[in-house]
């Protein structure tokens, strides 16, 4: 781990309103079951083992502001109370490290699971969790969360997740096929199908989070991997749109289609400040992502993307497990993905990504090296826990 030791991590304490420094995190903790319902029953009583490990993780790491993806979302908010009391914020014997309380979270619908009525993965059927808006075996699996020990301006809270992905100017729609090859002049979506499929395969969110008062807007969200398709690259079509979606929210223009779901249009003014979290799901280097997809971010004009975390685990990793990771071009040390080492191999999908204003003063990825501290808690996800410091 770069820049800080688990000893750091354990005896940190929790920020207060006062303080000038902010831990902010992003998480993909793969707390997602295969059915709804499945969540809130395993973590009841504090006895999942898998929740345990992610616990552990964050009552070490200890951010102010943490997104968790792949947490399945329910209505009633019972899975994210069971995890926030039975394993964050209580005294438990499991857990040598201290607790960590979050007063305040946030959470809402995602497309995954939503029943689309249409045959999107052309498999003959319209039922399957392929044909949902988002892959999904039920409405909200992979649904994400927003843990907080600041206040949230519930009012002001911007989502995106009814918005159309057609009615995005310059949209990347996959081509339709021919004999097993892609064809220009037909579309792999037809024109009712994309009255039906939104942008976001789970959702898009602007969470603003009061910092001494003064918000720091909370961009997160989750695109689809750009995989499990085929030459038309559905996926990886859609996942740059996901992710271009926050490149057209921080630039000026009135966009009059970039509608909320609150019924608000346009983008972030310049004005506020961000933070950019999430399972993005491209590599800048390596992987299956359209070319360039990630860099819609890393290279915006209004993102300091000037910094990378790192890891000493990631690094270790790649040479242990050798495999795909042995033809791959990005620095190991920045990988927060421990994907199959058959064909892809590990991957940076993961960003924490600040406003240009916002002065990063430490960052790190939680890839413990085999024999230290923590070795044991990351194998609750193939993802690795992302986090930055930043002076406020």
């Amino acid at each position: 781990m770069t820049g800080s030791t688990l000893t750091e991590f354990v005896h940190a304490q929790d920020v207060d309103a006062r303080q000038t420094t902010i831990r902010i995190a992003t998480f993909n903790c793969s707390l997602n079951r295969d059915a709804e319902g499945e969540l809130a029953r395993g973590l009841a009583g504090g006895l999942d083992p898998q929740a345990r490990k992610v616990a552990r993780i964050l009552r070490t790491v200890r951010p102010q502001i943490v997104l968790l993806n792949e947490f399945d979302f329910d209505a009633d908010r019972r899975s994210l109370d069971l995890f926030r009391t039975e394993y964050l914020e209580a005294s438990v014997d499991w857990s040598p490290e201290a607790p960590v309380d979050y007063p305040f979270a946030f959470t809402a619908p995602a497309n995954t699971g939503v029943p689309s009525g249409r045959d999107l993965d052309h498999d003959g059927k319209h039922d399957g969790p392929g044909d949902a808006i988002g892959f999904g075996r039920f409405p909200g699996q992979y649904g994400m969360v927003i843990f907080s020990q600041f206040p949230i301006d519930q009012s002001a809270v911007r989502t995106f997740q009814n918005l159309l992905w057609k009615d995005v100017p310059g949209a990347l729609l996959p081509l339709g096929l021919k004999d097993g090859k892609v064809e220009t002049t037909v579309m792999w979506y037809s024109a009712d199908d994309l009255q039906q499929l939104r942008l976001s395969s789970k959702s898009h969110w602007d969470v603003p989070v009061l910092v001494n008062g003064k918000p720091l807007h909370i961009l997160a969200s989750h695109p689809t991997p750009p995989a499990f398709d085929g030459p038309e690259d559905r996926n990886g079509r859609r996942n740059h749109d996901e992710i271009r979606l926050w490149t057209e929210y921080l630039s000026d223009g009135e966009k009059p289609w970039l509608r909320d779901d609150q019924g608000r249009t346009g983008p972030l003014p310049s004005s506020e400040r961000f933070v950019i979290l999430g399972d993005q799901n491209a590599d800048p280097f390596d992987g299956g992502s359209v070319d360039s997809a990630i860099n819609q971010l890393l290279q915006h004009p209004r993102v300091n993307s000037a910094f990378t975390p790192r890891s000493a685990g990631g690094a270790e990793a790649s040479q242990v497990q050798k495999g795909a990771n042995q033809q791959q071009q990005g620095p190991a040390a920045e990988d927060t993905a421990d994907f199959s080492d058959r064909s892809v191999g590990n991957l940076r999908a993961d960003y924490v990504l600040p406003e240009k204003s916002l002065s990063v003063t430490k960052s790190g990825i939680f890839w413990p090296k085999e024999n230290e501290t923590g070795a044991d808690l990351v194998d609750c996800s193939d993802h690795r826990l992302v986090w930055i410091d930043v002076a406020w």
